[in-house]
């Protein structure tokens, strides 16, 4: 993400590139949730996005972080946070504890390193078992539920234009065209108040789950990507065709899709 700075050289998409997997339980050799991720820079310089799919004692950890700030601090700001949650998680801190440490953890960075300062991040993170999701969101990229023919929004954009069309000092159609709809309102590692929040899902057989950088959802409304996956029976070709179809359309930023679904 690169809100409020210079866009910069500006490179071509590089070709996007897919990881996949549907492990077998080791103990009962049952197949596991399939897991897709996929990140690049789009017409970006670089890519100041981060993500991680990660099987952890049954459960799995994904998450995506979009990087804000020039001079690298945006990605120094997504990769530190996404490395902070990991370690957090694996040390039995909850979520809500490492969003804690990664935002006191970036303002120290930024403290002793005066490049870095402005860099921030947003996150969006989830623990899943054969059950329930449990996530933490601070910032504007997405969680998903796609079920049958419905898809629901686990998260709330952390941007001025959500806290205004919520006030009622903006209609649909306004905030639609608002010039600064892109300005957060909330980020992991800024100087403001932190807002989080805290979240759960029950699943069910045949759920799938997906996070995403705005520059994922900026390209697809919702129907779109519910029409998509009702199309689409295999986890797998379903992401794919939605990287390719964004690759066509032509990105406008790094992007980032992380997803998985409950067999």
């Amino acid at each position: 993400m690169q809100r409020d700075f210079p866009l910069g050289t500006v490179n071509q998409c590089q070709p996007v590139e897919f990881a996949s997997a549907h492990p077998r339980n080791a103990e009962s050799g049952l197949l596991m949730p399939r897991t897709f991720s996929c990140s690049n820079k789009g017409p970006r310089s670089e890519n100041q996005d981060s993500f991680c799919v990660e099987s952890v004692e049954g459960r799995f950890i994904l998450a995506v972080a979009d990087g804000v700030g020039g001079n690298k601090g945006g990605e120094v700001a997504s990769r530190y946070t996404i490395a902070t949650l990991l370690e957090g998680v694996h040390a039995g801190r909850s979520l809500l504890d490492t969003v804690d440490a990664a935002h006191s953890g970036l303002l120290n960075k930024a403290d002793q390193s005066p490049e870095l300062d402005g860099m921030a991040t947003t996150l969006t993170a989830v623990i899943c078992d054969s059950t329930l999701i449990s996530g933490v969101h601070c910032g504007d990229s997405r969680a998903y539920v796609l079920r049958g023919n419905g898809l629901k929004q686990l998260t709330e954009d952390h941007t001025e234009v959500a806290r205004l069309y919520a006030e009622g000092k903006l209609t649909k159609e306004e905030a639609l065209h608002y010039p600064r709809k892109n300005v957060l309102s909330s980020a992991v590692g800024t100087h403001r108040e932190l807002i989080k929040q805290s979240f759960t899902f029950n699943i069910e057989r045949g759920d799938r789950l997906l996070l995403m950088t705005d520059g994922v959802y900026e390209a697809f409304s919702k129907r779109e990507i519910q029409a998509r996956s009702a199309e689409e029976g295999d986890f797998d070709n379903f992401c794919r065709r939605l990287m390719l179809e964004l690759e066509e359309r032509g990105a406008t930023d790094n992007f980032t899709l992380v997803g998985i679904e409950f067999d």
